[in-house]
């Protein structure tokens, strides 16, 4: 196992403090901060073989608190990178119908449950498929915490982000994945996750969905966050006039580290 932690001594209640989990194939990452966006603690763990739920209902509490205090945290939600996902209109959802939700896009895999999650920001509930004895294991050893699907956090960044007369597309790289949001005029268009292995069909992703939204225009913008190197934002400059990375908006920290740490690979924690 490996832990990589950026921390500061600052002490916070934990009632003023807001704490983020992302769940990866190998382990997880995670974000303390207060509401008013003082950055705490950044980390992630790696393991050697994909974590059981067992495993991850022991690991996290000990990580996310180490010194065995009570968890009492102001916010706590815990990111699920899903594959599956729907995203349904407020005045439209019914939650009997989470299930049915699902199948219009996809077959529920075996193991997994539906779970939702409401953005405010659009008015809509994102639909999506979670492994159930993960999910579970992990409500009861973090009391309190909210299930959310990534997409609305990427969703979140992205409205926030965009410019209100312009097309806009958000790319997040993972392992094995590209996860698009695209928006014109402050609406959602796209919001889908592409199997991709490589740079080169994140690239063939990313320029059929602008070709085929129609979002060819000079003034489209493409932010990248995730799983980005030097190299392959070069390479996308070659296809798209306005490209860059999303940074997030800013945090105040106490720990010289936290300037040199990349956020734009973090977003999902840090939204």
């Amino acid at each position: 196992m490996v832990t990589d932690i950026i921390t500061t001594d600052r002490v916070v209640a934990d009632s003023d403090k807001e704490l983020s989990i992302c769940l990866w194939a190998n382990g997880f990452s995670f974000s303390v901060a207060t509401a008013d966006r003082l950055l705490l603690t950044v980390g992630q763990v790696q393991t050697d073989t994909p974590p059981t739920a067992a495993t991850l209902a022991q690991l996290l509490p000990q990580t996310v608190c180490p010194d065995g205090a009570a968890l009492d945290y102001k916010k706590m939600r815990l990111i699920i990178p899903a594959w599956q996902s729907v995203w349904i209109p407020s005045h439209l959802y019914n939650p009997a119908l989470d299930r049915q939700y699902l199948a219009t896009v996809t077959h529920l895999p075996d193991g997994a449950s539906p779970f939702r999650v409401l953005s405010p920001i659009l008015d809509s509930y994102l639909v999506f498929a979670a492994p159930s004895d993960t999910v579970m294991a992990l409500k009861i050893a973090l009391p309190g915490i909210d299930v959310v699907g990534h997409h609305a956090v990427l969703v979140e960044a992205a409205l926030r982000d965009a410019g209100n007369n312009h097309p806009t597309i958000l790319l997040h790289v993972r392992q094995g994945a590209a996860d698009i949001e695209a928006l014109y005029n402050g609406r959602l268009l796209l919001s889908s996750t592409f199997a991709a292995n490589n740079t080169d069909e994140v690239l063939y992703h990313t320029l059929n969905v602008m070709k085929r939204l129609h979002l060819e225009t000079p003034d489209m913008e493409l932010s990248i966050c995730g799983l980005v190197d030097r190299p392959f934002f070069a390479h996308l400059q070659h296809f798209f006039p306005n490209v860059s990375l999303h940074t997030g908006a800013p945090f105040t920290y106490l720990n010289p580290e936290f300037q040199t740490l990349p956020t734009y690979r973090h977003t999902l924690i840090l939204t």
